[in-house]
């Protein structure tokens, strides 16, 4: 491995054992988000961690709810095919441990109106 990524690594080693609260929060926030979106309607499938997956089926809606979250200031990842099979497709949302609750609040926001206007909730 290049040495700059094994400083890179060993550098967030040391912060996971130095700051276990990071790790914490961020373990809060995944739950939250999850919850979160349930909550609206969406298929989160079996997330359990910050990485959420917003199930979204047609790749039509699916860009389009991209672009709507984009729009909204959200950044997100739209998953396709062939990364997917084409009645799979998804939003991938992921969150870090300086992630406001306030932030995670408007995500939802943000996301609950697009879906609801999409059709996809």
């Amino acid at each position: 491995m290049p040495p700059a990524t094994i400083a890179s690594v060993s550098a967030c080693l040391e912060i996971i054992e130095k700051e276990p609260e990071r790790v914490r929060r961020l373990q809060d926030i995944g739950r939250t988000m999850v919850a979160g979106f349930k909550s609206l309607g969406f298929d989160v499938g079996t997330a359990e961690t910050p990485i959420v997956p917003l199930r979204i089926g047609d790749m039509e809606k699916t860009l389009m709810f991209w672009r709507a979250l984009f729009d909204g200031g959200v950044f997100t990842n739209p998953v396709l095919s062939p990364a997917v099979p084409p009645d799979s497709t998804l939003i991938r949302t992921s969150y870090m441990a300086i992630h406001t609750d306030l932030e995670c609040e408007q995500i939802l926001s943000i996301a609950g109106a697009a879906g609801k206007k999409l059709g996809i909730i």
